[in-house]
């Protein structure tokens, strides 16, 4: 199966909205951070808010290596780019898959 990384809370709740995370979360193995899975806690849509609960439904990724994430919020500070914790440990995952 494909794999997919979702990067950040508001992907996962976009796709809620939009009722297609039950279709890709059975087309791709979805892994997410920590910080992402805890992030996604709910959406909205019609006025009313629904609970998100993935946890059966994704890889949570627990082991993302200090340095790797130490390197991203250097980097994001560098740029000068805003970047939220579940955003940063997911690009540190990645930088240390490779």
């Amino acid at each position: 199966m494909r794999k997919l990384l979702l990067l950040d809370a508001d992907v996962i709740i976009d796709l809620h909205v939009l009722s297609i995370f039950e279709k890709l979360a059975k087309a791709y193995n979805i892994f997410v951070t920590v910080e992402v899975l805890r992030e996604a806690r709910y959406y909205q849509k019609a006025g009313k808010r629904f609970p998100i609960d993935i946890k059966g439904k994704v890889t949570v990724i627990e082991n993302v290596r200090l340095e790797s994430l130490n390197h991203v919020l250097a980097e994001a500070r560098e740029a000068r780019l805003a970047i939220d914790r579940g955003e940063a440990t997911s690009i540190a995952y990645l930088l240390q898959s490779e």
